[in-house]
């Protein structure tokens, strides 16, 4: 199936996706950190086999323009709600969200919950984890990891982790929406069991949530288990046709 090409000017800057399927709801894949929708070359088609499916590239990124720097969850999600309004895609919509886009997708669904159906979050970032890190590093590598997190010019897209982090725990409510959340293995190293465990606490997000783990201890579950994304994806495709009944 030929995925459809958007290309839209929001808030200044001409922005890219890519769109196919069928359905009454669309799925939003959106990458990681300097992600793009290359991302999902091997989940979007497929996805298309049974929803509506939409990627895109984030200001700077891929085939988009750059925005004015620096970026928090505020921006980004302007940014996208206002390409997908450009693009005739109106809500509900089901969130997917890798890494450090759970912080993004976890805030559009706190300030706009009526636009949201549904959520997989694919090995994402929890806020707390560079206080958790902290905890296990020595003094010297605690702060090199702070200098790196809280200058935005340290990460591909210029994006305020801290300012992010703020707005993420600036509003927090309980979801009923069909919540899926999606963690590589854990291994021996004791950062990765940090990041893996605090992926438990996102259960606490909705009352309807449940969490699977991918064979391989590998961040890009995407790329590496996309089979794995793109059932989590069709169950919570199904759960919100079921709610509908």
């Amino acid at each position: 199936m030929t995925a459809l090409e958007i290309n839209a000017v929001v808030n200044g800057h001409r922005l890219f996706g890519l769109l196919s399927g069928e359905g009454e709801t669309t799925v939003i894949l959106d990458a990681g950190l300097g992600g793009t929708s290359e991302d999902w070359s091997k989940v979007q088609p497929e996805v298309a086999n049974f929803s509506k499916v939409f990627s895109y590239s984030r200001a700077g990124l891929g085939q988009s323009e750059k925005a004015l720097i620096p970026r928090t969850c505020k921006d980004i999600i302007s940014d996208l709600r206002s390409l997908l309004l450009s693009a005739n895609l109106h809500p509900p919509y089901i969130l997917v969200a890798h890494s450090w886009s759970g912080i993004n997708a976890r805030w559009f669904a706190s300030q706009y919950p009526e636009e949201i159906a549904g959520m997989v979050l694919i090995d994402a970032v929890h806020e707390n984890k560079y206080e958790q890190f902290e905890k296990i590093l020595s003094e010297e590598k605690a702060n090199r990891m702070w200098a790196f997190v809280k200058d935005p010019s340290k990460n591909d897209e210029n994006i305020d982790r801290m300012a992010s982090i703020e707005q993420v725990h600036g509003k927090q409510i309980l979801f009923d929406f069909p919540l899926i959340i999606l963690t590589r293995a854990t291994d021996s190293d004791e950062m990765n069991k940090i990041e893996t465990n605090l992926q438990a606490e996102f259960l606490k997000l909705s009352t309807n949530s449940r969490q699977y783990f991918s064979k391989h201890n590998d961040h890009f579950i995407q790329n590496l288990e996309p089979e794995l994304v793109i059932d989590s994806i069709r169950q919570v495709v199904e759960l919100i046709k079921e709610n509908v009944k």
